[in-house]
Order: structure tokens, then sequence, then C-alpha cells
């Protein structure tokens, strides 16, 4: 992943899982053994004494790409239409300046609540049971009834809270008094000694970082110091201001009479946004409280759960575990990986390491790189990536990413294993496969079959640092090199038995500088990849994987009616060609994007927002007939690289009638023929195209190679719109996708993870 501020990212998909499928086979090459990590660096439980379901140890020393893929992933899986969500990529310093200012501040509940859903999707229901059982470490209940006894804190006679009466007359009174019995709570049980506080915060502004217009309210918050928590990014910020990025938790105080579903949604969008705020969030937990009642609301990277009302009165010792628990000053027990911590000096975070594993298998703490510390996704539920930028022991730039696989999912680090040695491919050091299950982060009560939670697994792998993105080129030669060795990095893979399957603008980085051929351009993010069956995915997912803008007529294409084919070889070739194709339309010079080039009736446009079939449509046209010569470039573009771009279309085009040959031949004997006459020539394929790129590398080199074209002189006459520069209708501020409505049908988790990354991630430097 490359270390860039604030990319965007256009919407994923959700997805369900199907019944009843049979199990895929196991892929089809012989499978390289995986070497495990030697050593477990387990992260704490969650904040409840519940029977682990599971392990979080990694697999027996020795095994196979083969044996984790056998059995998971359906041959063929059908898919019901998906939903939208809007995630984006946001850097550690992207969007997080807050301000006091409210003249432009937009307090939306609504809008909160269904951007939080739209994330989280169904907050399924527990029963409130299940608290009994959280934070039992907190305090015992002989200590909780000793304390409540000598502070007549609880009434045993009436059993009954004496601050907050069950017959309380306004809601004044009651947000009050829960505030005198947390804090009680607090400095009586919970030694914080001055880093938990209850505050009331019904008149502070927390600004959101996915949307820095919107912001909340929440009527009560723990605000916490300590080696995770920052103060907020305000104007004339103070020792004492509170935000998203310093709480432990919020709490919403409401009568009874008043609490409406729309008050427990709240509570996710509380969570969701301390997800965001705080990067090495786990979970979180908040409360809604009435004068009778509380209620927990959990999220965490498999979604979130909500629980019925309990009575607290008739439970103390439960209600005051809660605040315990979730004001502890133990940070593993609010929900944040300990292994990522920072010195904050004036409530900033100055300073900060985290622990993993080295090269060796042995545990040790690298220093963040405070410059651009990490960049992670706008999302909560998902695979929740987040990339830690950080130095080794000799200064060396390192990348360590976070990512939650589902269990069907075979996981990043078992593809960049096969990939060690691989040029043009980024390059793994080393890894933990097994550091947190989201199933283990719910109450035994919960129903794990339910048909949207799907178990994620914690993995962190450490990547030797590439350079910047492909959109961040210095010059033609530059670009068109690094593309070159990405396409190789690609052939490199397939040949391991890899198919990488989300080829895009943002999965393509510059080598180290001064970099030999094969490594001037790296392929990274192998999250979507699949062990080859053959040339081929090996299976048929109704769901196509890849980034929206780059992928091909066939994966677009995929709902038309015609038979379905595997995703295949061809189908990232033809994605470098559209990432070829973004670099000449949507770049009119060295950090210059083309302004208008993804609006209107511009290439990228059409292949970015329109439907799946109509985009799929736009691009045969542009293949098949001209390309540039109907829609040119911006003139900074040599006649060098629009040639190459030129050859590149044509040599596609027979390939693509091919595919598309395929699709329309009902008869599965002769469609199976006409494949393997296809696949027959992958190798000329590869070198043909690699080729193509070499000769304009030579011809970029050349004296005045990469001097921009010049429009012909026609006297005071207009020139032809073909001749002009095409940046009059092109831009890359902006991004869209259609979706349709979701199903309730569960599919596939394998599915799942194609629907996420289906959508576009891409990458503009513009954003």
């Amino acid at each position: 992943m490359p270390s860039v501020p604030a990319p965007r990212i256009p919407s994923r998909l959700r997805t369900s899982k199907p019944r009843n499928l049979q199990p895929r086979e196991p892929a089809s090459r012989s499978a390289t053994t995986i070497r495990p990590s030697h050593a477990r660096h387990q992260l704490p439980a969650a904040g409840f004494e519940a029977p682990q379901k599971g392990t979080d140890q990694l697999p027996p020393a020795q095994h196979t790409v083969a044996e984790e893929v056998q059995g998971s992933v359906p041959e063929r899986v059908h898919s019901p239409p998906h939903r939208d969500a809007s995630p984006t990529l946001s850097s550690s310093e992207a969007g997080s300046e807050e301000s006091d200012e409210a003249e432009d501040d937009k307090t939306d509940p609504a809008e909160q609540r269904k951007t939080a859903v739209a994330d989280l999707h169904d907050i399924i229901t527990v029963n409130g049971e299940c608290l009994k059982g959280f934070y039992k470490g907190a305090a015992s209940d002989r200590r909780i009834k000793n304390f409540l006894t000598a502070t007549s804190l609880y009434d045993y006679d009436q059993n009954s809270w004496t601050d907050v009466p069950r017959n309380v007359d306004s809601g004044e009174a009651l947000h009050t008094g829960f505030m005198r019995l947390i804090k009680s709570i607090i400095n009586g049980l919970g030694n914080s000694q001055g880093s938990r506080d209850i505050v009331d915060t019904r008149e502070t502004i927390f600004r959101h970082r996915d949307d820095s217009a919107q912001v909340s309210k929440p009527h009560l918050a723990i605000r916490a110091t300590g080696p995770s928590f920052e103060l907020p990014k305000r104007k004339d910020v103070k020792l004492n201001d509170v935000g998203f990025a310093n709480i432990a938790s919020a709490f919403d105080v409401k009568r009874e009479a008043e609490v409406t579903q729309d008050d427990v949604d709240d509570l996710a969008v509380y969570n969701r946004q301390i997800f965001l705020w705080q990067p090495n969030r786990l979970f979180s937990r908040t409360l809604l409280l009435t004068e009778m009642h509380v209620r927990l609301l959990h999220c965490d990277r498999s979604g979130a759960y909500k629980t019925t009302p309990i009575n607290f009165h008739d439970d103390p010792c439960t209600f005051v575990r809660l605040v315990l628990g979730l004001s502890s000053t133990e940070e593993r027990v609010l929900g944040l990986d300990t292994n990522i911590q920072w010195i904050v000096k004036s409530g900033k975070k100055v300073a900060g390491t985290i622990s993993t594993l080295s090269p060796a298998g042995k545990q040790v703490k690298y220093k963040l790189d405070m410059r651009d510390p990490y960049f992670t996704t706008q999302l909560v539920r998902g695979r929740g990536t987040v990339c830690w930028s950080a130095r080794d022991r000799s200064g060396r730039h390192i990348l360590i990413k976070d990512a939650w696989r589902t269990d069907p999912q075979v996981p990043e680090y078992s593809f960049l294993e096969r990939a060690k040695g691989l040029e043009g491919v980024v390059q793994q050091l080393a890894y933990e496969g097994s550091l947190r299950k989201t199933k283990d982060l719910r109450p035994d009560c919960f129903n794990f079959e339910d048909d949207d939670f799907y178990n994620r697994t914690l993995s962190r792998v450490t990547m030797v640092r590439c350079g910047a993105l492909l959109c961040q080129f210095k010059s033609q030669r530059q670009a068109i090199a690094a593309l070159r060795d990405a396409i190789q990095g690609h052939f490199n893979l397939l040949k391991a038995g890899v198919l990488h399957r989300d080829v895009s603008m943002g999965n393509v980085l510059f080598g180290e500088d001064g970099a030999s051929v094969g490594n001037r351009g790296v392929i990274i993010d192998l999250d979507m990849a699949i062990m080859a069956k053959g040339l081929t995915a090996g299976i048929i997912t109704e769901l196509p994987a890849g980034t929206r803008l780059y992928q091909s007529i066939c994966v677009l294409d995929y709902d038309r009616g015609l038979v379905p084919v595997p995703h295949d070889y061809l189908d990232d070739l033809e994605s470098f060609f559209y990432v070829l194709c973004h670099l000449l339309h949507g770049y009119e010079g060295v950090d210059s994007p083309v302004d208008g080039a993804f609006e209107g009736s511009a290439a990228l446009a059409r292949w970015e927002h329109m439907a799946n079939l109509v985009a799929s449509s736009m691009k045969r046209e542009y293949i098949e007939f001209g390309g540039l010569a109907v829609n040119p470039p911006p003139l900074f573009w040599s006649s060098t690289c629009t040639r190459l771009c030129d050859e590149f279309r044509q040599y596609l085009l027979p390939l693509v009638n091919s595919k598309i040959k395929l699709r329309v031949t009902r008869d599965d004997v002769e469609r199976d023929a006409l494949a393997r006459d296809l696949h027959r020539g992958f190798q000329t394929h590869y070198t043909d195209i690699i080729g193509l790129f070499d000769t304009a590398l030579e011809d970029l080199q050349k004296p005045g190679g990469e001097d921009p074209r010049v429009l012909p002189i026609r006297g005071s006459s207009t020139p032809l719109p073909s001749e002009l520069s095409y940046g009059s209708s092109e831009t890359s501020s902006s991004s869209g996708f259609s979706v349709s409505a979701s199903s309730s049908r569960k599919r596939s988790a394998g599915d799942i993870e194609d629907a996420e990354a289906s959508p576009k991630k891409r990458q503009r430097s513009g954003s």
C-alpha cells in the first residue's frame, strides 16, 4: 500500500452468503509450503468472560496453500443484488483538522444513522442478560456491594439507585443523576487516577472523520488519556477538550417514554466514529441509559450487535461493571490493540511503536514514522485495512498491514509467501496470521448462524515499503517503465500460481529509487488474489472481483445472461490497459489531473459511473472503434505514449473478442476447447505486451521522445475536435457507482471479499 494522503475510495458492495454449496476443488498447481510465524503474539480477550470460541493459534508448523483453499470456496456462487456504502481511504493526517467554527457544521442525525447502518449492515439484537457476563474481572459482587453500601449510592431496601430514581420526572434530572452516579463509580472503584473522567458533552462538537461537516453531540462521554488517545485536532485546543479521538466510550441518556429505535442507532454513529478516529481499535461499545434500563451496542469488523434493555436497578452489580469496563484504564479492555502504542505529550501523539514479528520470527518493536504513521479505510465492517508506516532498526522504511479476512478467504500472506523473490511484486518480510477473531468478541448467546454475520480474523503482514503511486509519476518514461514492470510482476505471480484479480492504478507503485529493470514498478495488494487453477481463478462468482474503473469487459457484464466463465489472466491484462488509459486521459502533466476527466461523457466517466452493462459496452466500443483516435488525450502525452496505448488496444481486440466468443458458446466441450486454444498463447501474450512497452521506452529515451504532441496549424480555422485535448471533459476529483438494492439472502463469505473489493478503490492524486 502506498504512503499518500487521503485517496478516495468509492462505494463497496454488500453481499450475502448462499447455503448448500459444494466445496471448491483445491488448486491444481502443486502447493508451496507456507512458513508459519515462529512465535505468537496474542491480542487480549474481549471485555467479558465468555468461554473462548475457536483458537488464535496458527495452523500446524507445515501447511500448504492448497490445504487452505480446499473446501473454502464454492465452484459456483449465486449472488443477489448488492447495496451501496461509501468508504474512503484516509491517511493519518487527512481530514483530521477539527474546528469549533459552527457555521458549516451539520448535525443531521438521520443522515448519520443512515451512513452508520450502511456501513455496519443489520445491527443484530441479542438478549441483554448476556451483559451479566461482561467485565467480570473489573470488580467482584462483594466489593461492589461494599462500595455501594458505604457510599449510599444504592438503596438495597428499595432496590433502586439513589441518584437515578425509577420515577424521575425530567430529562435534566436524569442526566444530572447519571453524571453523579458514573463519576462516583469511576472515582470509587475505577482506580483511574485522573486518566478517566465522565464529561457532559451535550453542547460539545464531536467532528466526524469521514465527513468533517458532520458533527455529533453525545450526552455523556468517558474522556481518556493514555498511549492510544490524543486531543481533538481543533484550533485553540485545550487540555480538557474532548472529541472522538480521546474518549473511551459515549453514553446517551433518555427518558424511558421518549426512547425510539433511532436512539439505539445513534450509538452506532458514535461507535463508528470512535473506530475511525482511533486506528488501533478492535471493538468499541456505547450505552443507552434510561431511568429504568441500560442497553449496549457493540461494533467490530464483522458489524454490530445491540442488547435488549436490562433493568439496572434490579442488577446494580452488572451496571457498575459496565461502567468500570467502559472506563477501564486497561486499554485492551476498552477494545484497543495494545501492540500499537504512542508517546503523548501535551495531548498530541509525538512518537509511537508497533509490536509484531521480525523476519526471524522474534517479537520486535518498530518505530512508527510519525510524518505519516498510518492510513486506513473509512469503514468499520469489512477488511478494516490499516497500513502502518514504520522503520526497522537500520532505518529502512517498512509497511505493516493489518487486515481482517473472512474464514474461507486465503490470507494475503499465503500469496506473498509464493511471491518471495519475484520481481515486480511487493515483498513480504514477516507475518502474524491470527491475532484476533471477531467471533471471540461476541457473547455466548449471539446467533453465529445469522445471515449477516461473518467471522473475521486479523492478520498483520510486514512488507518492504515501495515508492509512490503510479499516478505520482515524474516523467512519462518513469510511468511507462513502472507499468511495464508491474505487468511483468503479474506474469511472475501467475507462473507462481497466483492470479491477482485487482489490477488498478492504486495497486501499482514505483519501486525504490534506482531500481533495476523488473522492479521499477511493483504490483501490490493481494487481498483479492486467488490461487490460480491453470490460468484462471477456477471458480465462478456472481459478483466480480476488481476495482470498478479497471474491470474487464467480461468481468463487468457478468450478469448479461451469457455463459459465465472464470476470471483469468486476460481480464487482468485488460485491466492494465485501462490503467494506461487512466494515465493518458486523467493527467495532463506531472501532478496535473485533468479537469472533467470523470464528468459528463468523458471516457473515464462512462467506465466508472454507468451501470455495469453500459460500462462494458462503452469499453468494447473504445477498444473496437479507435480508442484515442476518438478520444484524444491531453497534448502533454507524447506520440510514443499514444502509439503504445493504441497498439495495446489493437493487441487486446482479438483477445477480447475471443473471450466474448467463449461466453456465447453454450456447448461445454466446445467452450473448453476454445478456452484451451486461447490460453495456449499466454506466454506470448505477456511477451508481446511487454515488448510493446519496451519499444516505447526505447523511443521515450531518445532526444525529444517525451515532447508533447503539437496541434496541426489550420490557419485561422478552429482545430477539429479529434485534434483537441480531451481535458475539457475529464476530471480526477469525483467518483460514483450505481448499485442495486440489497438482498437478505445469505451469501458465501468468499463472495463477501469479492464484493468488498469489487467497487472502486481508485486512487486519484487530486483527491
